[in-house]
Order: C-alpha cells, then structure tokens, then sequence
C-alpha cells in the first residue's frame, strides 16, 4: 500500500539532494542571501519598534471603565504622571481634547507625541480639567531581548556554515539559526496600515508568517537531528504534523489581530507558538541525559546551561505577560532579566568552536593574531631594508653612484630575505604546529611506503604513523581483494571488530557510494538498517569508530581506515580529515604495488615451476623415435601451455612387439599434466600384464576410475603392433579415430569406445571395441589429438580433419617424420597469429617392409 503524502516525500527528498550535491561556493551564497534577507526584515521590524514607531509611556496603568473612558491606576512614583499630578483614580475621558474608542485609539494617540507633551482631560470628584503630560518613550525590553537572543544565534549559525559550507548539520543549524531570528525578530510587529506604510505591512507579515510556519518545525527537528539523530526524526507524518500545527498557530494569531481578542486568547497564542521551541530544549535535555555518552557530556555542557537558562528565562517572561501582560511596559525593569537570553548563543558558540561540535575549529582569533604578527615582520622587514639603503644613500649620495645604492639594497633584500623567512617558518610553526606536524609526518609516511613491500609491514606502518602523529586512541585498518583476501592492523581494537563484509547495507558499500570519508559520530542514528546492518553498526559502536576514510584505486575500494576518538577529546578538522583521505590515498598506491610485488614474485615462481615442470613432462616423453626396420615412427606433443595433458609414448614388449600410445587428459596446464603423468605409470605396467590393447585399456580404467575427479577424464588410443605376426590392435577409449592408409586409400579407423573415467566398468568393457589390421608394405598410420583437427584461427574457424587428409594424400610418399613437420606447419599457418588453444600431439607409423626384422 502507498504511503500518504509520499509524494511529496519523494519531492523533498530530490530538492535535499540536489541542494547536498551543490559545491561549497553556491552554498555560501544561498545562505549568505537567505541571512541577510532574514536579518533585514527584522531589522526593518526593530527600526519600526525602537526607533521610528516607539510606544509612548506615561507610568501609570489605564482600565477599562465605560466607553471612551479610562481608569487611571498604579502611578509611578515620581513617574512622569506623579510629575504632571495625575492621581490613582482620575478618569481620562480625552487625549490631546480628541475622544477615543478604546485602549488601542488612546495608546495610538499618545504613540505620536512620544518625547513631548500631550493634554490629558481628566476626570476627578465630578470635575474635569486639563493636564500637561510628557510621553515618554517605551523601552520594550521583550522585543529588545528576543530580538538580540535570535540574533547571536545567526551570527553563530552564519560562521558554521560560511566555515563547512557542506556539511548536514551545520547546514541544518543555519536554517535553525535563520529562521531563530526571523522568529524572534518579528516576536513583536506592528502591522496596522494606519501606522506604518503599506509596504512594510507586506514584508513584515510574511517574514512573520513564513517564521512561524517554517521556525516552529525547525525547532523541533533540529534537535532530533543534533547532537544524536533521533528515531523518526526523518518521518514525513511527523513533519506534516508541525506545519499543520503552525499552521493555525498562525491563523489564531492573525485572528487574534483581527478580532481585538481578549488578552486570554493572547496568552494562547504565545505559549503555542513557544511549545515548539520548548519542545526542541526538552529533546536536547533528554539526549543529553539519555543518550549522549558521559564522556561527550562536557563539550555540550555550554549548550546545556545555555539550553537551561532560555528556558527559565522564557518561562519566566510568560508568566509575567500572563499574571500582568502590561506590568512590562508599565515598568521595564520587571523584564529586565530577560536581556540575559543573550548569552544562550554566547555558550552555543562557545561549544562549537571550542569544542568544535561541528568541525568548526576557533580560526578567527588565532587568524587576527597570526596576521598582526606577520604583518609585524613584514614592516620590519620593509623598514630595515628602507633604512639601511636610505643610510647607503646618505654615505654615498644618490646623485654619486646610483648604481651602487641599487646593487647595495639588492644585496640587503637577499640578506635579509633568509632572515625574515626563517622567523615566519617560526611564526607558523607556532600558529600552525599540527599542521606542520601533519606535513611533516606525511612527508615521512610517504618516503617510507616505497621501501615497503610486505603488506603487514605497510599496515603496521599506517596505523603506527596515524595513532603517534594525530594522537587517537583507537584506529584500525582494513583492506580486502578477491585474490589476498582480507587482511586487518589494529591498535586498541579487538580483531573480530576490525572485520566487515560487502554488499548491501554495509560500511563498504556505504563508502563505495559515497566516494568520501563518513563521519560516524551519530551513527547511533544518523545511519539506519538501510545504509549499515545492525551486525556492522555494533562493531564500529564496540570499536569506537568515530570516523570511516575509504582508501580507493581509482574507482575500486580496496579498504579503509576506521579511527576513534582523539585522545584529546577533540572533533576530527577538515585538516584531520585530508590528512587522513591523503594517507589513504597514498596506502592505496602501496598496496597496490605489494600486490603486484607479491604477482610479480609469484609469477617468478610460478614460471620457474612451470618450467620445470615442462622439463619433467618432457623427460617422460619418448628420448627418440624408436627405429625398427622396415618401419619409420615419428611422434611429437606441443603444449599449448608450459605443460600439457597430451601423451604419446613407445613401449617394447619384447624384440617382436611395441605398443604405441596417444592419449588426451581433459583441460590443459599443470592438472591436465600431473593426471598424464599418473596415465603414464598405468600403461606402462598395463602393457606388461595384459596381452591385448583392449584388456589393457580395461583395465587402466578401473584403476584410474576412483581416482580421478569426476569433472576430468581421458581418452586414449593404442596401437600394438606385432612383427611377428604382421599385424596391428588398435583400441580407442573415446580418442580420435586414427586415419589408415593403404595404396592411397585414407580412411579413418571404426571403433567404438569411451573416455576413460566416465564409467566404472561394465559400461566401459561393453562399448570398447578392438580393429585387426594385418601390416602391409605401404600402410600408414596417424594417431593425433583433437589440437591438430580443432586448430582455430582469429575468427575461430577450426582447422577439420579434411586438411589432414589431403596433407596424407600429397605428402605419403614423404618419410613419417617429414609428413609430420608438413602437418605441424598446415597447423600453425592456419592458426595464423592466434593463440594456441589446445596441446597438438601425433604419432605416425608408416611401413615400408621387405622383409620382417627386429627390434635395434
């Protein structure tokens, strides 16, 4: 089933990622303007209230008693009301000789005399008479205080995110810290047409109702967002909850104005619109207490008291405003505590760049100095270089040799230039001595990485270097490939926490999507079962991992570096941060080059074993052609690698008998070889015990049958001839049929048979078929394997066993060994410039008899 409004959640969360994918610079700009806007509508509020439209006060209370009719009560003593001798009592029937409706026209009359005197008609004992008052102006203290709170909350919220412009939360804490002094700012607005223009009616009632629907939301998810994410702080519902809320917070308030609604509705209307911000203290009051470790409490202790203090303060200028919401204006300093809530950003402040809540470090001081100090060295330079070449000019004259006063101030400036620079490396090594420690540690790091080849040499390196240089109390390092496997170097860390998986909902794939190192300093919240599995979340949580700096080949992740906490209890810099994403980059080219050290140095052994091997398999193939008379027998194998799983051989069974043997190992390379070599013992000791081909072959394959992998197998042909009774057995296991050639006739030999290896016995002896052919003057025989007929060149066309033919056909008059070097050439020359692809192995006997003979 659809979400509601998951539409406009979908909406929202496109808008939030094409603002978080935004460079630095627009960033700047867009909250620089949206700031400045912010700060200038309620400026033009302030100017309004404090300066062109004060309120007038005459120290005394008015009530209301009949139309048009006002009670004068609470005269201050010695108050500009005692001076004029106004009495507790007196009626104030008109103003300036003008009648009024009510308490509003009279406070708007007097508002236009303020700094003068205005006529009172006053009532008394039945009497009416005159009396000269002088207004004098209303220090509206409520405002003046809620408008300097909101304030020093955007000067903080504007430089955290001028200073880490893409940052989440110091993006968030912006907004919260903007639309705080919209909120603030427009606390107390004016916007009746009658007494100020129309235009400013306009500004001022949107700034207030955009501050009222966006603020009062924003004060509440800010601090389920900071300092830890809460549960649900993303739901759509919930939000859409706060603005329907503000919503008619802003639509009581507009029909509070509209209306004249009594001071009870009033009421209501200010503790609604200062629930929300209540709410957003009471979350930071429970995360603190709750959620937030023992040892992160004192660097959002600040913000705590901070925190603390706006709430009583706050509350505190409720209940007056509800006991006696015009005990403020009838005397100021009842509120005057209230100018207290300056401080609260004052301590928020404070916690940041002290403590650096939001990676914010405490540059601005530092920078004045740095400056001064420079600028110090600078003058001093410039003015001894200017007095010493005016006292060359002096000595010599300018009009004596002016050549020697410029050459003379040249040699000063390379003098001195040294001087000067060897004080401002001084200088900045002591502003700026981490960062020279950082510089100097990777300019060590990065001359010692090329010496090292071993891979646990070069972690060990990485976690010794960054734990001693930047001084962190936990750090590990974890890489990963297909081929080493995964490999972990940890200082204070338990091993089983060092280990992660890939695929979805891991830190891996959370890096390899973001490109970036991940702060994990909320990861009790900022990342759910979405981005990182509960499994991983509580190793990086045992752990300590505060912050993950992946370590990438290109687009490749090879691994990370997970650390921990400074021991300094500091928040991790941008410096930290690039210093850590440098080093990692820099690991990433040594690792890669240990793997390809280690590859290189493998295949070096690899290669030496392999030739080896090559020269063992070569050493049991026949040492020559086995030369009998009125036969001439030539055998080759090629490997299409080092080795090969191709066999050929020669056994004498006695001075009248030799069994030729092909045969063809399934696959190719080093199994293919060790499988041809065990064939090889089996037929030999087969060809001692059993008579004929085929029991020879039988029995090969019972022993071979339990020890051969069942993916493999063999096929096998052998060819018995015997001289003495002029005639050959031929039996194939599954091989090649041979081609047989008689009187110019080429045919291929029948037979049936399978492979070797296939079947363990009753299946085998059944197929397997054995050919008598008597041995005549001009026969030939070709044994091969497939390699020769299955030849492929580059557009992967095979060879065929027609070719073969025809090269027998041309070439039979030829001896074996010159028919054979014919077949290996129409082979290569096919295969062109590809690769071969399979071993080509051939045996061929060709007879030429006049009469039998024996064995040499």
């Amino acid at each position: 089933m659809k979400k509601p409004f998951s539409h406009l959640s979908a909406i929202s969360k496109r808008i939030i990622y094409t603002l978080a994918n935004l460079s630095a610079r627009p960033i700047r700009i867009v909250y620089t303007l949206s700031a400045a806007i912010a700060l200038g509508i309620c400026l033009l509020n302030f100017s309004t209230q404090m300066i062109e439209r004060v309120s007038g006060n005459d120290q005394c209370r008015w009530v209301v008693k009949g139309e048009s009719r006002l009670l004068i009560t609470e005269i201050i003593s010695g108050g500009v009301a005692d001076q004029a001798g106004l009495k507790d009592g007196d009626v104030l029937v008109k103003i300036d000789g003008k009648n009024f409706k009510d308490f509003v026209e009279a406070q708007m009359l007097i508002d236009k005399k303020v700094g003068s005197y205005i006529t009172y008609t006053v009532e008394r004992d039945g009497k009416q008479f005159d009396l000269q008052i002088l207004i004098c102006k209303l220090i509206n203290i409520l405002f003046l205080s809620q408008f300097l709170f909101g304030l020093g909350f955007l000067l903080v919220g504007y430089i955290v995110v001028i200073m880490k412009p893409q940052g989440k939360v110091q993006q968030m804490f912006a907004r919260y810290s903007i639309f705080l002094m919209l909120f603030f700012g427009l606390t107390f607005v004016n916007l009746n047409p009658l007494i100020i223009p129309l235009w400013q009616v306009w500004i001022l009632g949107l700034g207030l109702i955009l501050a009222t629907i966006f603020a009062l939301p924003l004060f509440v998810r800010f601090f389920l967002f900071f300092p830890v994410k809460r549960k649900g702080y993303n739901s759509t519902m919930l939000m859409i909850v706060l603005h329907i809320a503000s919503i008619c917070i802003v639509i009581a308030t507009f029909m509070f104005v509209k209306m004249n609604a009594n001071i009870a509705w009033l009421i209501a209307v200010l503790i609604s619109r200062y629930i929300f911000f209540f709410t957003g203290f009471g979350i930071f009051i429970h995360s603190y207490y709750s959620i937030i470790p023992k040892n992160r409490r004192v660097q959002l202790r600040p913000i705590l008291i901070g925190v603390a203090i706006s709430l009583i303060l706050f509350i505190y200028g409720l209940i007056v405003q509800t006991i006696d919401p015009v005990a403020a204006f009838l005397n100021p300093t009842v509120v005057f505590p209230l100018m207290l809530l300056v401080i609260t950003p004052m301590f928020f402040g404070y916690a940041i760049f002290r403590h650096r809540l939001m990676d914010v470090d405490v540059v601005i001081r530092r920078s004045l100095i740095y400056g001064t100090v420079t600028a110090s060295l600078a003058a001093i330079y410039l003015v001894s270089v200017y007095g010493i070449g005016s006292l060359v000019n002096y000595l010599f004259g300018e009009q004596e040799n002016q050549l020697l006063i410029v050459v003379s101030l040249v040699v000063i400036a390379f003098v001195f230039d040294p001087v000067k620079q060897r004080m401002q490396n001084v200088i900045d090594r002591f502003f700026f001595h981490e960062r020279y420690d950082y510089q100097r540690a990777l300019l060590e790091f990065t001359q010692e990485l090329p010496r090292l080849m071993e891979m646990k040499h070069i972690l060990d390196s990485i976690v010794s270097r960054l734990s001693s240089t930047m001084h962190i109390e936990k750090l590990s390092v974890y890489i990963c490939g297909d081929k080493e496997g995964c490999k972990i170097a940890a200082h204070n860390v338990d091993q089983s926490d060092c280990m992660f998986s890939s695929g979805k909902n891991t830190l891996m794939a959370l890096l390899q999507k973001t490109h970036k190192p991940i702060d994990l300093h909320l990861l009790d919240d900022e990342y759910d079962a979405t981005e990182i599995n509960s499994e991983e979340k509580q190793k990086l949580l045992r752990a300590g991992v505060v912050l993950s700096v992946p370590m990438f080949l290109q687009d490749r992740l090879i691994g990370f570096i997970n650390v921990g906490p400074k021991m300094s209890g500091k928040i991790y810099s941008q410096e930290d941060v690039n210093l850590l994403a440098t080093v990692a980059g820099q690991a990433a080219i040594a690792i890669e080059n240990s793997r390809l050290h280690k590859s290189e140095v493998e295949q070096g052994r690899i290669k030496e074993e392999l030739d080896l091997a090559r020269k063992i398999q070569q050493g049991l193939f026949p040492k020559a052609n086995p030369e009998i008379s009125g036969f001439d027998i030539s055998g080759v194998s090629v490997p299409a690698l080092s080795v090969g799983g191709d066999y050929y051989d020669f056994v004498s069974l006695n001075p009248k008998k030799i069994l030729a043997v092909v045969a063809d190992v399934s696959g190719k390379g080093m199994s293919a070889a060790l499988y041809m070599s065990k064939i090889q013992g089996m037929v030999q000791l087969a060809a001692h015990m059993y008579k004929t081909p085929k029991e020879m072959l039988i029995n090969i394959n019972r022993r071979i049958f339990e020890g051969l992998d069942r993916k493999s197998f063999i096929t096998m042909i052998l060819a018995l001839f015997d001289l003495k009774k002029k005639e050959v057995r031929i039996c194939r296991a599954g091989h090649n049929k041979a081609l047989y050639s008689k009187n110019g006739n080429i045919r291929f030999l029948e037979g049936g048979g399978i492979g070797l290896g296939l079947e363990r016995g009753p299946m085998f002896e059944d197929a397997i078929e054995e050919v008598h052919l008597p041995i005549t003057r001009d026969a030939l025989f070709l044994f091969y394997t497939d390699g020769i007929t299955e030849a492929m060149n580059e557009k992967k066309q095979q060879l065929g066993e027609d070719a073969i033919i025809s090269i027998l056909k041309t070439k039979r008059h030829l001896s074996a060994k010159e028919i054979q070097e014919a077949v290996l050439a129409r082979v290569k020359k096919f295969r062109g410039a590809a690769e071969q692809h399979d071993d080509v192995t051939m045996v061929i006997v060709k007879s030429a008899l006049k009469k039998i003979s024996t064995l040499k």
